[in-house]
């Protein structure tokens, strides 16, 4: 009898998705002799992702042309250097949120999550195996335009990419975790503007 066809429970909510079992770090701790003041970019951000590459055919959230949505709170850490690092927390709610540190950058930054999905079964929704998928997900993201706010050069829109990969580990497989392809690699460009101010009660 053939393995129990089996897919990743993909949910949409850190870095911008939400991951079972997932850790996150800062991809770069190297610091930077950059002198040049840099537009603030703490605060909401309504980030939306549109996939521009990938080999995966049968998730419609991975086929070219889908667009997700994320909301990215960003918090920039106060220091004397021109970059200074802080968090990204990210979801597809503002509810349901990861935390990881990001690295500021000349005109940017970056950030990235990593860690395990479970494998569960297409038709039962039965966990086949725990953190049965790999996954990493780094973004790039860089200051498009900005705007003088209180006398602070401040970022209003985000440009970048982020990429995603997920692989079966080798003993995800012997439990019967399968999927074709093994990898999946997913490209996204991305576009972030500021979010809306709430509402004075």
């Amino acid at each position: 009898m053939p393995p129990r066809r089996v897919v990743a429970v993909l949910a949409a909510a850190t870095a911008l998705i939400s991951l079972s079992g997932c850790t996150a770090g800062s991809p770069d701790d190297s610091t930077s002799a950059v002198s040049t003041a840099q537009a603030d970019v703490a605060g909401e951000w309504v980030v939306t992702r549109t996939v521009v590459s990938s080999n995966d055919l049968s998730n419609p959230a991975h086929v070219v042309g889908a667009t997700s949505v994320r909301y990215v709170l960003v918090e920039r850490e106060q220091c004397d250097d021109a970059l200074c690092d802080g968090t990204v927390s990210s979801g597809a709610t503002l509810e349901a949120r990861e935390s990881t540190d990001f690295v500021q950058t000349d005109g940017g930054f970056d950030y990235e999550f990593s860690g395990g999905l479970d494998c569960v079964n297409a038709t039962t929704g039965a966990v086949v195996a725990v953190d049965g998928f790999d996954f990493a997900q780094k973004a790039t993201l860089t200051v498009g335009e900005t705007a003088d706010v209180d006398g602070t050069p401040t970022a209003s829109t985000l440009t970048g990419t982020i990429s995603y990969t997920d692989t079966v580990t080798e003993a995800a497989l012997e439990t019967g975790c399968t999927r074709d392809p093994l990898a999946v690699e997913v490209e996204y460009a991305v576009a972030a503007v500021r979010a809306p101010a709430a509402p004075t009660p």
